[in-house]
């Protein structure tokens, strides 16, 4: 009995544990993903930024909380490629990565930041991707993808993330 119950003790708290780095990632990406919009100039301002996110993600939750403090920036979510057309930033998380290559090739050269969770889709048609290193999350960019969709990246960002080019 005791046994039983040390072992099922040792079994939630790794759940609850592993629940909680999810969550933290989740506030971590929501965050990036926000200020990425403040350090890409794109041709045109939008006003609000409008951030996509495909499919189901505990980042828009996140995101939405910031936007609202925040005020300057709406998001909605994507169910298919041509919904990318109503925004400016487009979020695909690790669930919908099948789907990825839809996006890309709809998106193609237009004004629309392609962001990942995978960073080996970077360069090849995602513009920022995530990646743990060391327990933190960084981000891989494409600087040149970035500047033939007629945006700018900004120096700082640039130098937070590991560029490809």
């Amino acid at each position: 009995m005791k046994k039983t119950f040390i072992i099922t003790a040792l079994l939630i708290s790794t759940l609850v544990i592993n629940y909680s780095a999810q969550a933290q990632e989740s506030k971590f990406k929501a965050l990036f993903i926000y200020k990425f919009s403040e350090y890409v100039q794109w041709s045109t301002t939008p006003s609000p930024m409008t951030v996509g996110i495909v499919g189901t993600s505990d980042v828009k939750d996140k995101l939405e909380s910031f936007a609202a403090s925040k005020g300057n920036m709406q998001v909605i979510s994507i169910n298919s490629a041509s919904d990318a057309a109503k925004c400016q930033m487009l979020y695909v998380p690790e669930s919908e990565e099948k789907n990825l290559s839809l996006y890309t090739s709809f998106i193609n050269k237009k004004s629309i930041l392609l962001i990942s969770d995978n960073s080996s889709k970077v360069g090849r048609g995602a513009d920022i991707g995530f990646f743990l290193e060391a327990g933190k999350l960084r981000f891989k960019i494409d600087k040149n993808n970035i500047e033939s969709k007629n945006m700018v990246p900004s120096s700082k960002l640039l130098a937070l993330g590991q560029s490809i080019n």
